[in-house]
This record gives C-alpha cells, sequence and structure tokens, in this order.
C-alpha cells in the first residue's frame, strides 16, 4: 500500500519564503509558472521584478529567485491581509489554497504580536511587511495547486535548522533564531536544529508557512520512496553549506513484510547502472539545446488528450471550465472530428504542465466517463515576456494597468497586450470604451519599454 506524500527538506540550511518558490518552480519545471502572481503585485509596486534563475552548489542543482522591489513600501497588518485576499482572487486560489495563505499570514502577525507584546493591529511590520511577503505566501498557496498537490497528498517536514549567531535587522543586532521566529517554532511545536551555517537561516516567512503546510515532522523518513523533486537556493552564499530546501514528492510505502521490501530496494540501486547508456544519451540531447536555449525561454509541457463520441455540448462546457477555472491547464481544445464506424466525435486536449497529469487525467475520465487518455511530453520555445504598469492620467486621476509585453530574441516587441480586467476596471470608471484605451494604453507602453 501507498500513500502519496510530500516531504519538506529544510534540515540543510532552513527555510524561507523564497526557497518555498523556487523549490516548487523546480518541481514544476516552468520558469515563469509564478507570472500571474508576480503581475497581480504590480498595482501594489510597480517596481517589483522576478526573474527565475538555475543554481547549484556540490552536487544539486535547482533554481533560485531574484526580486528587485521598492524598499520604502511597507504595509501594517489589515492592508497585508487585504493585498493577501485581493491578490488571492485574481489568480483564483481554490478555498484550500486561501486558507493556507490566509493561515500563514495570520501565523506571522500572531508571532510578531508575542514578540513586541503588541495587539496584531498595532504592529508596525519591519522585514515582515513588505510586498515581497505578499508572494512568498500566495505564491507558495498557487504553485502547491499548479503542482497537484493540494488535492490528496500528506506534508510532512524534517527537524528544521535555524543557524546560529546573531544578525542585523531593523530592530538591531538579534540572536538567531529571531523572536518571531522562536514564537512560531514554540507555538506550533515545529523541532528545530542548529544546523552549520554561521547565521539566520529560517525566516519568520518560511517559519510559517512549514507550520501551516507541514502536519508531521520527521527525523528520518524510513519507507518513504522520491519520485520528484525540486530544489530552491536561498540568495546568500553560505560558503560549504548549500543554501537550499527541498520539495520532494513520493509515496510512503507500507510493506506487508520486510523481504519484499529489501528486494525493491536492491533493485532500485542497480536500475541507475543499467541505463547509463540512457542517461548518456539524455544529456546528449540536453546538450543539444543550449544554444536554442540560450535565445528562447523553453520548457516541457504534457499534451493529454482523447476521442469521444457520446457526450453532449453541456459536459464537454462543464469539463473545460473545471480544467481552466481550477488552474490545472494551460489550455483546453476541443476539436470536431470522425472517428471509428464514421461517428462524429470530438477530440480533447488538454496543454498542462507535467505535474498536473494525474490530477487531470482523473477530472477527464470522471467527466468524460472515456476509459482511457493519452499523454506524451512536448517541448517549448516561448518569446520571452514581462509584465509592466503603465499610468494613464484620465481628467486629472491616475490609472494603473498592467501590461504583457512579449519580445523576440533580438528584443523588439512583438505584442503589447493590455491586462483586460484592468481596462475594464478604467472603462468602468471613466466612461471610456475599451476599443478607445486599448491604443492610448499601446502607445504608453512603448513609451516605457523604448
Amino acid at each position: 500500500m501507498a500513500k502519496r506524500r510530500v516531504l519538506i527538506d529544510a534540515a540543510t540550511a532552513g527555510a524561507s519564503g523564497d526557497m518555498f518558490l523556487s523549490a516548487l518552480i523546480d518541481l514544476i519545471g516552468e520558469d515563469d509558472v509564478l507570472l500571474p502572481v508576480a503581475a497581480s503585485l504590480l498595482i501594489y509596486d510597480p517596481s517589483f521584478r522576478l526573474s527565475v534563475l538555475s543554481s547549484s552548489h556540490s552536487e544539486y542543482t535547482g533554481r533560485q529567485l531574484q526580486i528587485t522591489r521598492n524598499p520604502t513600501i511597507r504595509l501594517n497588518p489589515e492592508s497585508m491581509m487585504n493585498v493577501l485576499n485581493v491578490v488571492s482572487e485574481e489568480v483564483e486560489l481554490s478555498p484550500k489554497a486561501k486558507e493556507i495563505a490566509k493561515e500563514a499570514l495570520t501565523i506571522i502577525f500572531q508571532a510578531e504580536s508575542r514578540a513586541h507584546n503588541k495587539p496584531i493591529e498595532e504592529l508596525h511590520l519591519h522585514e515582515t511587511g513588505s510586498i515581497d511577503t505578499v508572494l512568498d505566501i500566495v505564491g507558495t498557496a498557487y504553485l502547491l495547486e499548479r503542482a497537484g498537490l493540494l488535492e490528496d497528498a500528506e506534508f510532512f517536514a524534517t527537524r528544521v535548522a535555524v543557524g546560529s549567531g546573531t544578525i542585523k535587522t531593523e530592530h538591531g543586532d538579534l540572536e538567531v533564531p529571531v523572536p518571531a521566529v522562536a514564537e512560531i517554532l514554540v507555538a506550533h511545536d515545529i523541532p528545530f536544529k542548529t544546523g552549520d551555517a554561521k547565521t539566520e537561516v529560517l525566516t519568520p516567512t518560511g517559519a510559517a508557512l512549514i507550520a501551516a503546510i507541514a502536519k508531521e515532522f520527521v527525523d528520518t523518513y524510513d519507507g518513504f520512496v522520491e519520485q520528484n523533486q525540486g530544489i530552491g537556493f536561498g540568495t546568500r552564499d553560505l560558503g560549504k553549506v548549500p543554501n537550499m530546501m527541498r520539495i520532494v514528492v513520493g509515496n510512503l510505502v507500507i510493506p506487508e513484510d520486510e523481504k519484499p521490501v529489501e528486494t525493491k530496494k536492491e533493485e532500485q540501486k542497480q536500475e541507475p547502472r543499467k541505463d547509463e547508456k540512457s542517461a548518456k544519451e539524455t544529456k546528449s540531447k540536453t546538450e543539444d539545446r543550449i544554444e536554442v536555449l540560450d535565445e528562447w525561454n523553453a520548457d516541457e509541457v504534457i499534451i493529454i488528450e482523447t476521442n469521444v463520441d457520446d457526450v453532449d455540448g453541456e459536459i464537454l462546457g462543464n469539463l473545460f471550465d473545471t480544467l481552466l477555472e481550477e488552474g490545472l491547464a494551460y489550455d483546453v481544445i476541443i476539436i470536431p472530428a470522425i472517428g471509428k464506424k464514421n461517428r462524429p466525435c470530438f477530440l480533447v486536449k488538454v496543454i498542462a504542465s507535467k505535474a498536473g497529469l494525474k490530477s487531470i487525467a482523473e477530472i477527464m475520465i470522471r467527466h468524460l466517463g472515456t476509459i482511457g487518455i493519452r499523454y506524451s511530453t512536448w517541448q517549448r520555445l516561448k518569446a520571452a515576456r514581462e509584465t509592466i504598469v503603465c499610468r494613464l492620467e484620465i481628467d486629472d486621476k491616475e490609472y494603473m494597468v498592467r501590461v504583457k509585453v512579449s519580445r523576440t530574441t533580438d528584443g523588439s516587441i512583438i505584442s503589447i497586450k493590455p491586462e483586460a480586467d484592468d481596462m475594464m476596471r478604467v472603462s468602468r470608471e471613466t466612461g471610456i470604451p475599451v476599443r478607445e484605451l486599448k491604443p492610448r494604453i499601446a502607445l504608453q507602453s512603448h513609451a516605457v519599454t523604448e
């Protein structure tokens, strides 16, 4: 018997919000998967920018986030919760994901309140009051959902490294762990250890996310069979200590007796040797793509499809809405065709991240009644994309509109597409039709990007 489990491994260098995000991005395998959340924050900080880099240390490779923001923008607890709620709605988090996000932010507020001996509404937040705290929390909930890990997976975590020594903060020099982190560790019974790093490695946001997500803590994880993992690197250099945390998806195998387990372990140890030739071939294919990756954004997606000849339009429409509204699919395509026995049928194709295969297959089979689905992995090349904010002045009032800009490999603009929700909001408030707003926004965008 096997249970699907997710391990948060923070035993090496603790955890932080950006390490959660970069580990989940690495797990999903798409560098731009977090862009919807980042774009939602541009209204609050137009200078906000996020980029994802590859990083490595020793034998580990993974992702690392680089964030640019306005450091003078600080939110009070009420404003932070309002922003979190608005962004959660905008990126269409499920109720379960919203619950995780609210719980994590509430845990931070409660810890800060106890640490400073002040009611939450009177708190003056410092490091935790920045826009990127909202990104860390909503982004983590969003990525967990995109990875299909909020439906049936159980989360557990290792003993958490906290670091040692003192660090400089806006409150002055503080001992590690800082008071807010210590409050979270104690209040939520999170087992911890010092670790090898001689500085802070567990942040309040990292501790709050662990407290909100993990339901169990372990010193060892015997019987846990790893299937996929994501590694997230922090931005600081810890010398010989890899500044990383892992999020690992796998199964907890509960054997009927000991002998079969030993056999399986032996087989697992031998498999890499048998596939040595295959690994070399894969490496060669990866090297062949290096030049392409240097010029274009590239990733891998799965294409899931099935033929159906006994469903009506309502069923197809409901499937379409379900996959897109729950954020499982990038796109859903339904193509009329002629199938076996010359019957009219539909070819249903879904484009999604590889992490969503299991969830999408289950939804398609349940909703369509099909007895099977086909899937394959495709490689994509994508134009470079960024989201900027344009300011429109209409009748002495300023409006901010987010705009998606895509470029070719030489940097020239392919398209400028204003965010539809923002345009409709400005249209409602000003009475100016969207048809007239679009060219004004496009002109402003060209001026900003050139």
